[in-house]
C-alpha cells in the first residue's frame, strides 16, 4: 500500500493494512522540535488550558511531574533511565505548538 494513500484526507478503510510508526516519525520529529514551553496545553481532566511553562513542576523524586495549575490533575510524567527516556502526557486532552519556521 502507498503511503501517500494514508495521508488522503478522510478514514482509513478497516480493511487497510497498516504500516508501523517509522511512517510518522519524520513528521513527528517536526512537530516536537519547538520550543515547547510556549506550547498550549489543555488539561484532560478539567479542560482549563495554558502554557505548557506554566505547569506545575515537581522534580524531586526519580522522575519528573507536571500538574495542571487550576485543578493539579497529573499531566506528565517524564523519567530518564539509562539508555530510555520515558514520556507519559497522557493527562494531556491537547497540545499544540507552533509550526516549525513559523517564528512565533
Amino acid at each position: 500500500m502507498a503511503q501517500d494513500a494514508m495521508v488522503q484526507e478522510g478514514a482509513l478503510d478497516p480493511g487497510d493494512g497498516h504500516v508501523d510508526g517509522n511512517a510518522v516519525a519524520g513528521a513527528l520529529a517536526a512537530v516536537f522540535v519547538p520550543e515547547i514551553t510556549t506550547a498550549l496545553v489543555r488539561c484532560g481532566a478539567c479542560g482549563d488550558a495554558g502554557p505548557f511553562a506554566a505547569l506545575m513542576v515537581w522534580a524531586h523524586g526519580p522522575g519528573v511531574v507536571g500538574r495542571c495549575p487550576s485543578c493539579e490533575a497529573v499531566l506528565l510524567r517524564y523519567v530518564a533511565t539509562p539508555g530510555r527516556v520515558r514520556v507519559d502526557l497522557s493527562g494531556i486532552a491537547e497540545l499544540e505548538l507552533a509550526s516549525v519556521g513559523s517564528g512565533r
